[in-house]
């Protein structure tokens, strides 16, 4: 216990580590703690690949007219382990097919923008806390200086014809919000003024979501921080959170390690 301890007392925190908490104690506890490596997910390995690729083309490494090629001859030494079943769709071809659309058609619309940062490392503080993170781009408009996180997402938000989130992606889209948020702290670090806009890609959708920079929603991010790991602090049990799909399709640990798999 008095490795435990001391592994928690020098964590370097990041976002996913304590959504990984929130998600099962028991998986954070296998991967941070015990060191555990586990194995990645279809929707983690697809993310990843065309994360890649938007990194290459900001940076000027891969063309307009390459990222088809790029990711037709690369998919599948990238995108390795196997979609979950449905019942409905072939989910493998479906984001396949919905990734190359969306390379075929991409507008990034950045001809207005100074980019600062492709996939920005950060360091910040929450309180005592060190915590790292990545920017996927951060852009300073031309005109005004105001400046913009962006981050890529390959999951889906339903947003509704006024540009409203439906009531029920809101829990998920928070989540969305927070992590930007903790990421802001490092803008303002580095340039001594808040984000004017949080922005997100959502590629496999082809839509954006954009909202204003928001202090009170910052501050509950900057608690939610600090209320999860005193809850890690404290836990001495490390009870798992069994849920059938998430054990056998996303967990990182759900091929070795894991004893309360169902």
């Amino acid at each position: 216990m008095n490795g435990t301890r001391f592994i928690i007392d020098t964590m370097e925190w990041s976002y996913s580590r304590l959504t990984a908490y929130n998600q099962c104690p028991y998986n954070f506890f296998l991967k941070y703690v015990e060191g555990n490596e586990g194995d990645e997910n279809f929707f983690s390995q697809f993310g990843s690949f065309v994360h890649k690729i938007l990194e290459m083309y900001t940076k000027g490494e891969l063309s307009l007219f390459e990222l088809c090629d790029y990711y037709e001859e690369n998919y599948d030494e990238n995108v390795t382990c196997p979609a979950p079943p449905n019942s409905h769709v072939d989910l493998g071809q479906a984001y396949y097919d919905k990734g190359f659309d969306y390379l075929e058609n991409i507008d990034l619309g950045l001809k207005n923008y100074e980019i600062l940062g492709v996939e920005k490392k950060v360091k910040f503080t929450i309180g005592k806390y060190k915590m790292v993170g990545v920017i996927d781009l951060l852009l300073k408009d031309k005109k005004t200086g105001d400046i913009t996180l962006l981050d890529h997402k390959s999951g889906s938000l339903k947003i509704k014809k006024n540009g409203e989130v439906s009531k029920s992606d809101e829990k998920h889209f928070k989540t969305y919000k927070r992590q930007l948020y903790l990421y802001s702290a490092a803008v303002i670090n580095e340039y001594g003024v808040k984000p004017k806009y949080l922005r997100w890609n959502l590629f496999k959708d082809r839509k954006y979501k954009t909202i204003d920079f928001n202090d009170k929603e910052f501050d509950e991010a900057k608690q939610w921080v600090l209320d999860t790991i005193h809850t890690i602090e404290k836990d001495a049990q490390w009870l798992p959170n069994p849920d059938f799909y998430f054990c056998h399709n996303l967990c990182d640990m759900r091929n070795c390690a894991c004893k309360y798999k169902p």
